[in-house]
């Protein structure tokens, strides 16, 4: 009778549905949003009254046999999640949750007609219940709602020729299975296994491994759908939502109402709230759920006032409603669906918060008159038994208030300290959120730039073949700057411009300028520090701009601030480097021990670097430089602040590491130590190559190598420029042949 009855109401539904659609046909998807609104209420109608089912251990109960009780329980939790899908179905622009409701939907809707008589006696626990029964009635209501709506979507698209490939099905029962994860009734576990597990409290490990599961269930889902569109994003949000509202509101039992069950917790409200928030795209709600709930859901997983197991009826419904408070509003920004919060969102929900805050203080003043609640924790010791001079202030600083003959009691200044803390803990969280946004601005930044090499490197590959080789073979001895210029940012000045220049193996070579001429800017250019304007840099053959990664292997570079890992030791530091530089073991130790016994360093390499002297720490710098024997040595500024033993020690270095066959390239603004070590140097001013002088040929022509240097500065106050100009084109003569 009662599936004869299911049937025709059900076509009488799909009848009405066509009739309707077929004369509104630019209105089908509003038709099918009315008529699952119909759906909508009496589902929600339905788990709001108490489930004798829902008493049921193990499987253990008179109204059916084991086999049964299992088959019903893995049913109802399956036609849960076919009606959320089939009621967001109109609501979301993806076509995978119309597939579903078309196929799965129909198919839970004709086993649930099926096994009615079951369904109800699970309902009221009476294997007598009749045909007018109000929850017979319900049921039968809503499985012919579910069952024509369904059938009406398989229809269409039939009509339309829209059936699902073989991949669209796959895609249909993977979404399904997840929507599955997250979507069950609360006593699912409790009827099929009965209550096991401890309590998830203090921090045991049941408790971390559930907090754990909550932190990775927000990065999978991140990985998941980071790259989905905007619909898939929304569409997984929203049922995530919808799977928590239902959570919450299934613990509701309609005849059995007290104030006590009003959802006026904080983390109560945030289920509604958030469901809110996605369902009508409702920004400030969403805002203040990202700033206010999560703060409340993380303290109510951290300090649980519960002491129910994970998989029992209360437990599910404590832990997971609490679990998707805090996933759910940041996932959303995680996955770019709002924008960052600015101090605006951030005032918005202060004021929201405080209102709410001013309602629980006067509800539970009220309602505690005649029956025991403590909302948002403001009447009971929930916050005091962690910090315990609290309920000392709780209990002496009362405000008792009498209106018509009853004694209203507020804890004022407890509230107050409740509410700034709270206040503090909002701008903490934005001060988690702003170090959250900070990394992954910089991840999406290097990400971008991966993506930028990857597309040079592809582009490389093509032009050259084998990257790995020099672009310039007749090169592979040298440095050449051709046509190099650097402008930083949006300067219209040039730091360096048009500079070219060609230093061969064998020479120690000097870079004379004085500060600001731009020596530093060509040397981090060279090393790859900063980007590279106009015109081309080569070491060894390698273009510094196209070949980073193998021009850098061939540079030992020693900069002007010698930035060092301080915790380190000295031989920590420089295996980390040697292992950078893909350095073998048995050359790093033989390299290591001849530096350190040059620099006298040997019993300094296992301590600290912080307790290192400026000097210890410029002889590391330039020992990591040399660790890997590279083909380039540039140095900038090498000896400025060290002892004459250690300046001496370094030079002697420099000379050494050219007469192996190597090119040593430093800068500096001692003429002194330039005229002693250089076999040639390069003067630039103000970004401008002035000259590049042989010294020998300097010295045998008696040109005064400070003069020369002089000569290129302006405003030489304790200088004869007559003479000073007469010496540079002298200079400028023998640069012929050079």
């Amino acid at each position: 009778m009662e599936q004869l009855t299911i049937i025709l109401l059900s076509g009488i539904i799909f009848l009405a549905l066509f009739l309707l659609c077929k004369k509104y046909e630019s209105k089908t998807n509003l038709i099918i949003k009315l008529f699952t609104l119909g759906l909508i209420v009496l589902f929600s109608l339905r788990i709001m009254f108490a489930d004798s089912f829902d008493k049921i251990l193990a499987l253990e109960t008179n109204l059916f046999s084991k086999p049964m009780t299992a088959f019903l329980a893995i049913l109802r939790w399956l036609t849960l999640s076919s009606i959320l899908i089939t009621m967001l179905s109109p609501f979301v622009k993806i076509t995978v949750y119309k597939n579903i409701t078309a196929f799965i939907s129909i198919f839970f809707a004709v086993l649930n007609i099926i096994f009615f008589k079951q369904n109800v006696i699970a309902f009221v626990g009476n294997v007598n219940v009749g045909f007018f029964n109000y929850r017979s009635i319900m049921f039968m209501l809503e499985m012919s709602l579910l069952l024509g709506i369904s059938a009406f979507q398989l229809f269409l698209l039939i009509k339309n020729k829209l059936l699902p490939n073989k991949k669209q099905i796959g895609l249909m029962f993977a979404v399904f299975g997840a929507v599955i994860i997250s979507c069950f009734p609360l006593s699912t576990f409790q009827v099929l296994f009965g209550v096991f597990g401890g309590a998830l409290e203090d921090f045991n490990l049941a408790h971390r491994l559930f907090l754990y599961a909550t932190i990775l269930a927000i990065a999978l889902l991140f990985i998941i759908f980071r790259k989905q569109d905007e619909n898939s994003k929304k569409a997984m949000l929203l049922t995530l939502a919808t799977s928590s509202l239902i959570l919450f509101c299934y613990d509701w039992n309609f005849f059995s109402f007290t104030y006590a069950n009003l959802p006026l917790h904080l983390c109560n409200t945030a289920v509604f709230l958030i469901f809110i928030a996605f369902a009508f795209n409702l920004r400030s709600v969403y805002y203040f759920t990202y700033f206010v709930n999560v703060i409340g859901s993380v303290f109510a997983m951290l300090f649980p006032n519960t002491t129910a197991s994970l998989f029992s009826y209360s437990g599910i419904h404590f832990w997971f409603t609490h679990a998707y408070v805090l996933i759910l509003p940041i996932l959303a920004m995680m996955l770019g669906l709002y924008e960052r919060p600015t101090i605006r969102y951030m005032r918005n929900s202060i004021y929201i918060f405080s209102a709410y805050f001013v309602a629980m203080v006067i509800a539970n003043a009220w309602i505690n008159t005649f029956t025991p609640v403590d909302y948002f924790f403001l009447y009971g010791d929930a916050v005091s038994q962690y910090l315990s001079f609290l309920e000392t202030i709780r209990l002496n600083y009362q405000w008792l208030i009498n209106i018509s003959n009853t004694l209203y009691k507020v804890y004022w200044l407890y509230d107050i300290l409740i509410y700034i803390g709270y206040i503090g803990l909002m701008f903490v969280i934005w001060g988690v959120y702003k170090i959250y946004y900070s990394v992954e601005d910089h991840y999406k930044e290097l990400f971008v730039l991966q993506k930028i090499d990857k597309l040079n490197i592809a582009k490389l590959k093509k032009q050259l073949g084998d990257i790995t080789q020099p672009i310039n073979k007749e090169g592979i001895d040298m440095i050449k700057i051709t046509n190099f210029s650097k402008t930083y940012g949006m300067n219209k000045h040039k730091a360096v411009d048009n500079f070219n220049l060609e230093v061969k193996d064998g020479e120690v070579f000097g870079f004379l300028g004085h500060n600001g001429a731009g020596k530093s800017t060509l040397i981090k250019c060279m090393v790859g520090i900063q980007s590279i304007t106009d015109g081309k840099i080569e070491v060894c053959g390698y273009d510094v701009e196209k070949q980073p990664l193998q021009a850098k292997l061939q540079i030992g570079y020693v900069s002007d601030n010698h930035a060092v890992y301080e915790n380190l030791t000295g031989r920590e530091y420089i295996n980390y480097v040697a292992d950078l530089f893909m350095v073998s073991k048995e050359d790093r130790e033989e390299r290591l021990n001849k530096y350190l016994k040059m620099f006298q360093l040997e019993e300094a390499i296992d301590n600290q670097i912080k307790s290192y002297s400026h000097g210890m720490k410029q002889k590391l710098v330039v020992i990591s430089a040399l660790i890997h024997n590279p083909k380039v040595w540039i140095l900038d500024e090498p000896l400025t602040g060290l002892d004459p033993s250690s300046a001496y020690q370094i030079k002697e270095c420099m000379r050494e590491h050219a007469n192996n066959g190597n090119i040593v390239f430093f800068s500096s603004h001692v003429i002194e130590v330039v005229e002693k070590i250089c076999d040639r140097i390069a003067i630039i001013q103000k970004g401008e190559l002035k000259g590049v002088f042989n010294l020998k040929k300097l010295k045998d022509n008696n040109v005064d190598l400070e003069d020369l240097y002089l000569s290129f500065v302006e405003n030489q106050k304790d200088k004869n420029q007559e003479e000073l100009k007469k010496v540079q084109e002298k200079a400028l003569k023998l640069q012929e042949g050079v």
